[in-house]
């Protein structure tokens, strides 16, 4: 425990000194509003525009010009917000300094990835995912619970689920942009040892038109180079387990039947798949 917060003590003191130096060089930098926060996290230095729901204005946090909308690293509930607009995740919950518990209900999170000045403009960047729970191969277990919340409007995923997170995933509703050409969108993703239940949710239009993908050797194929054979292309998927044993899922009573290309995929790290 002291050891927790003496590292979170050292992460306030980096932010600090991030926003001297952010505020120092404003008038060069057109693109980011004083406002974004520079924080280490489990995914290396990055901005956010809220810290574990601080500050926020009557639940609304924009996240415009940010990698994050909200950054979450302790035990915290959030209810009825709404986060939008950040370029790589809306809502990150990182256990990096130590296993945390959050819950997260009633929330909206939209217009997450790429953007054009203050519109979201998504593109084949692999970021923008909605809410993510993580904390890196090293860090410890997020916990928690994403219930009657509402994800549209990103640009890779809406709900992923990382590195032995346990999270449980009910009746949220998971929009994709539709059929799109430039990315392999998926809604709920659980991956690399992640634990949980995924129960009740609506997930829907994660659909890729594009045709490139990855050969068995990891080389990559479609576009300017050779043609995918069948079932080596990239694909949306309304709810992907990868990396994980699907046996750890329980999954049951989601409606994955409108626009979603695969409405399922197991990819799991046995060398007979």
């Amino acid at each position: 425990m002291f050891s927790q917060r003496v590292a979170r003590i050292a992460k306030i003191l980096i932010v600090l000194i991030a926003c001297v130096v952010a505020i120092s060089v404003a008038a060069f930098r057109v693109s980011a509003p004083v406002l974004c926060t520079y924080i280490t996290t489990s995914r290396g230095i990055l901005s956010t525009a809220a810290i574990d729901n601080v500050p926020n204005t009557s639940g609304n946090i924009d996240g415009t010009g940010c990698d994050i909308g909200d950054y979450v690293d302790m035990n915290l509930a959030i209810s009825g917000f709404v986060v939008h607009d950040a370029n790589r995740y809306g809502i990150f919950v990182d256990s990096e300094l130590g296993s945390i518990t959050v819950s997260i209900t009633n929330t909206v999170v939209h217009d997450i990835g790429a953007h054009s000045g203050t519109v979201f403009n998504p593109n084949g960047v692999q970021t923008g995912i909605g809410i993510i729970y993580d904390g890196g191969a090293s860090g410890q277990v997020a916990r928690g619970s994403i219930t009657s919340s509402t994800v549209y409007a990103y640009q890779k995923g809406g709900i992923v689920i990382n590195h032995n997170s346990n999270v449980t995933t009910t009746d949220n509703t998971v929009t994709g942009l539709g059929p799109v050409p430039f990315i392999a969108q998926n809604g709920i993703e659980y991956a690399r040892d992640a634990v949980g239940i995924i129960r009740g949710n609506v997930v829907s239009n994660n659909f890729y038109t594009g045709k490139t993908g990855v050969l068995a050797d990891g080389s990559p194929c479609g576009g300017m180079f050779p043609a995918c054979p069948p079932g080596r292309q990239y694909v949306s998927t309304g709810i992907l387990l990868v990396l994980i044993d699907p046996n750890n899922i329980q999954r049951g009573q989601n409606d994955v039947s409108q626009g979603n290309q695969h409405n399922y995929a197991v990819i799991t790290d046995s060398p007979t798949d």
